[in-house]
């Protein structure tokens, strides 16, 4: 009798221990992922996350260059855009000017933004000589370009108020007209390719609350302008 049961009697664990183990499976995985995010790079999550919401439209502009810039996925670029952004990007490298000039893939086309230490001295708006050698150094691939240019001055939100800058906005206006009179006059690109604009404090791409988050807002950007609505805009504008 007592064989009979013994033979009756099914091989292995009970059911309720398969589910309980497929617990306990899923509850170490949840706690892995938890303190691996608690350790992650911030800053480089944060170049991420700035990436992704640029591209899904919730920033005008996500910050990826060099290397990053060049291996991003296809389809988060069109075809047109992510020519551009290569052909930039590489010449950027190739000329030794990563540490001044960023390339960022903006929803209007690509954007050259140009390190604010190097283009003028503070609260002044003629160009300094290394900025002038940066710009003739892009001016080699931009003229090869038939995309509309359009130069954005940006301040950080430190008030300026003398005799020839009453705000930011004057002295941001200035420095883009600067750079386009500039631009004509050492290149063959089209003047009515060109144009500029100021924007004060207004559009800034870090808190102004560090010296090193207000010198990231005080910016020079050269916009290769790829989509017919921004160029459109660009080219009608009063």
């Amino acid at each position: 009798m007592r064989r009979r049961r013994c033979e009756e009697q099914e091989p292995g664990a009970p059911l309720w221990m398969m589910t309980y183990a497929d617990m306990v499976t899923n509850l170490l995985a949840l706690f892995v992922l938890l303190y691996a995010f608690s350790v992650l790079d911030v800053e480089r999550f944060q170049t991420i996350l700035t990436s992704f919401q640029a591209y899904a439209g919730v920033l005008d502009s996500g910050e990826l260059v060099g290397e990053q810039l060049l291996d991003m996925p296809t389809p988060m670029l069109n075809p047109k855009q992510r020519d551009v952004a290569q052909q930039l990007g590489g010449f950027v490298e190739k000329q030794g000017l990563s540490g001044e000039v960023e390339v960022i893939p903006t929803r209007e086309g690509v954007v050259l933004r140009i390190n604010d230490e190097v283009m003028f001295a503070s609260g002044q708006a003629e160009l300094r000589p290394s900025a002038k050698q940066i710009l003739k150094s892009l001016v080699a691939l931009l003229e090869q370009y038939h995309y509309p240019l359009r130069i954005e001055g940006h301040t950080d939100s430190v008030p300026i108020n003398n005799a020839q800058f009453p705000s930011n906005w004057e002295l941001s206006v200035y420095r883009a007209s600067r750079v386009v009179r500039f631009l004509e006059e050492v290149s063959n690109i089209p003047s009515e390719r060109l144009s500029a604009v100021g924007y004060g404090e207004h559009r800034p791409v870090a808190p102004n609350d560090t010296p090193k988050d207000r010198q990231r807002n005080r910016r020079v950007d050269i916009i290769v302008l790829l989509t017919e609505e921004a160029a459109v805009e660009t080219v009608t504008a009063p």
